[in-house]
């Protein structure tokens, strides 16, 4: 097993193997979110290779040195999504019809990680109040500092394997979300870590 090792940005990464002989790093300390009130847990998978530095560790660093605006934006294009195609979730127009407009603060999802690996990364909430979330969660994928799409993780044989569990993807063009994503920063000043952002 390798040993613990110090990254600048990210602190220090402890070694595991997980599944299929992925590599797994876990964040020793992990980041605290101000929008949930608890730590938000973050680790890298590498396949292939156990070499920690081809993951995008400056990438890394930035998600959990600014772990509140990136939760916002996952919500807040996890509430656009519904808005836009409430069955992928699991609900009807009516059911909808609450999440629209709901401060994201007030989101209905809960237990945020995050997960890490060589050519994207995952927001994964654990659990939320959407039928789409029975009984693994769901997960917004990220390109860099933008959300791509949304995944069902419904079909997941396990928790564990829910990342990384083929699944259907509700795609939002990346106009949209920018705009959508740009407007509520204004609105709001933009979130800080020091308080619970605005809509």
């Amino acid at each position: 097993m390798a040993p613990n090792v110090f990254r600048s940005g990210i602190g220090e990464l402890l070694p595991g193997r997980g599944p299929d002989g992925l590599r797994v790093w876990s964040v020793a300390e992990a980041p605290r979110s101000a929008l949930y009130g608890a730590p938000v847990e973050a680790t890298i998978l590498l396949e292939g290779t156990d070499d920690l530095d081809r993951a995008d560790l400056p990438l890394v660093g930035e998600v959990l040195g600014r772990v509140d605006h990136y939760l916002e934006a996952g919500l807040r294009f996890v509430r656009e999504a519904v808005e836009a195609d409430p069955a992928f979730f699991g609900l009807t127009e009516a059911e909808a019809r609450p999440f629209r407009g709901l401060p994201v603060a007030d989101f209905p999802l809960d237990l945020p990680q995050l997960t890490f690996y060589l050519d994207e990364w995952h927001l994964h909430f654990a659990e939320g109040r959407l039928p789409i979330c029975d009984p693994y969660g769901l997960a917004v994928v990220f390109d860099g500092q933008r959300p791509l799409r949304v995944e069902d993780l419904s079909d997941a044989e396990s928790a564990e394997s829910a990342e990384s569990a083929e699944s259907a993807e509700f795609v939002e063009t990346v106009e949209t979300v920018e705009t959508d994503a740009d407007a509520e920063t204004a609105d709001a000043g933009g979130v800080d870590g020091s308080g619970r952002p605005g809509a």
